[in-house]
């Protein structure tokens, strides 16, 4: 049975909704145990990047490029979500004002830029790895037929 164009777009729009959301989860619960020690834990991405892998191919079920390429973008806009969290952290701290006070009065543009200029070459590399883990895992497996 052929697929509508329309349908298919649809799909895969929403596919890229539900990524993105599973990517800010992640970086959500990513960001638990960087409060905790308080510092960044830019390894936590290859975890991270296997469960988005695992999420994108058994949950929405996008298998191929498609799978993969969304698996990796998830992964990334979670390396990117915490990595503007423990910004906003360490700015909550040096300033001594609440964690979503800091968040409200950096904004977006300053977190991000902030936490652009926080990444060494070494994180961005544990991230680049992270997201190939979550596009190798979000790939269909190949079974031989016995």
């Amino acid at each position: 049975m052929a697929v509508d164009p329309a349908r298919r777009l649809a799909s895969v729009l929403f596919g890229a909704v539900c990524a993105v959301v599973f990517g800010f989860a992640a970086g959500v619960v990513w960001m638990v145990p960087c409060m905790m020690f308080g510092r960044a834990l830019p390894s936590l991405v290859l975890p991270a990047g296997w469960l988005l892998g695992l999420v994108v191919r058994r949950w929405l079920r996008f298998d191929g490029v498609l799978g993969a390429t969304l698996a990796a973008l998830a992964t990334l806009v979670a390396a990117a979500y915490t990595a503007c969290l423990v910004v906003a952290a360490t700015i909550s701290g040096m300033m001594g004002v609440g964690f979503v006070q800091a968040i409200a009065d950096a904004g977006p543009g300053m977190l991000l830029g902030l936490a652009r200029i926080a990444q060494g070459p070494s994180e961005l590399g544990l991230y680049v790895a992270g997201a190939l883990l979550a596009a190798i895992t979000a790939l269909p497996i190949k079974r031989s037929r016995a």
